[in-house]
C-alpha cells in the first residue's frame, strides 16, 4: 500500500479521541474487564495462513475471541480452525475484519492457524475472556465499513443486564497517524499503532439492557476502515485452573 507522507504528517498533529455516544441507554462500567490474555500476531505479507496464539496458559472454559485482519479486499475465502465460530465479517474496499469465538477445551494447542484462499496481507490477535457464557456467548453484534470520516462502531441492542460490550476497529492507515485516546467509559484491550495498519479493541460492561449507542473515534480518518460492536453474555462460572 502506498504511503502518504503529507497526510501522515497532518494526521500526526491531529487531536484524536474516542467516545461512546450519549444516545446509549445505559452507562458502561470500565473496571474489571475480564481479559486474562491478549496475544498479537505481527503483520505478514502475501501469506496464505495466519498463526494466532491463545497465550501461554489458556484455561479450560475461557472464551477465546480472534480478530483476523486482512488487507486487499474481501474476495478471499477465510477458513478458521476447527471449533471456531464466526461472529461477523465486515469489509471496506481494502480492509477486512473477521471475528471468531471459541471456548477453550482441556489439552488443546495454544495456537491455531487461519488459512486464506489466496495470498493476502494479514495480522491479528486472540483475546481470552473470563466470566463470559460458554454456551451461546454472543448476544448481538453490529458493524460497518467506512472510508475517511469518523471511525464509528454502530450500536447494538443487548437483551440482558451487565453484558460485556466490545468494540473492534481496523484501518488501512500506514504509518504514524490518527490513532485514538482511551474513552472515559471503556477500557482499551488492544492499542496497536506500531504495525503498518492500525487497529484497536475497546470494552466495557453495560449496566442495563438496551441500545449500546455508537462508539466513535472522532479524529477524521484518511483511508478505509471497519468497525464493529459485539455484546457477550456474562456468566457466573469461572474457568478451571
Amino acid at each position: 500500500m502506498r504511503k502518504h507522507p503529507l497526510l501522515i504528517a497532518l494526521a500526526a498533529v491531529a487531536v484524536s479521541y474516542c467516545f461512546a455516544s450519549s444516545a446509549q441507554s445505559a452507562e458502561f462500567n470500565p473496571p474489571g474487564i475480564p481479559v486474562t490474555s491478549c496475544d498479537q500476531a505481527p503483520p505478514v505479507n502475501d501469506t496464505t495462513s495466519l498463526l494466532l496464539d491463545c497465550g501461554s496458559k489458556p484455561q479450560t472454559g475461557q472464551l477465546a475471541v480472534a480478530d483476523v485482519l486482512t488487507y486487499g479486499g474481501s474476495a478471499i475465502v477465510i477458513t478458521p480452525p476447527d471449533g471456531w465460530t464466526l461472529i461477523r465479517d465486515d469489509s471496506s474496499p481494502s480492509t477486512r475484519q473477521s471475528l471468531y469465538w471459541h471456548v477453550v477445551e482441556a489439552n488443546e494447542p495454544n495456537n491455531e492457524t487461519w488459512t486464506f484462499s489466496q495470498p493476502v496481507d494479514a495480522q491479528g490477535v486472540v483475546v481470552l475472556l473470563d466470566g463470559v457464557a460458554d454456551s451461546d456467548p454472543i448476544d448481538t453484534s453490529n458493524g460497518n465499513p467506512g472510508h475517511s470520516g469518523t471511525l464509528t462502531a454502530n450500536p447494538a441492542s443487548t437483551s440482558s443486564d451487565g453484558e460485556l460490550v466490545v468494540a473492534f476497529y481496523a484501518t488501512d492507515f500506514e504509518g504514524i497517524g490518527p490513532g485514538h485516546n482511551q474513552p472515559k467509559n471503556m477500557n482499551v484491550i488492544v492499542d496497536q499503532e506500531d504495525t503498518p495498519f492500525e487497529y484497536w479493541i475497546l470494552a466495557g460492561f453495560q449496566g442495563s439492557s438496551g441500545d449500546t449507542g455508537e462508539v466513535t473515534c472522532a479524529t477524521p480518518q484518511l483511508f478505509n476502515w471497519v468497525a464493529a460492536q459485539v455484546a457477550f453474555r456474562t456468566s457466573t462460572k469461572t474457568a478451571s485452573r
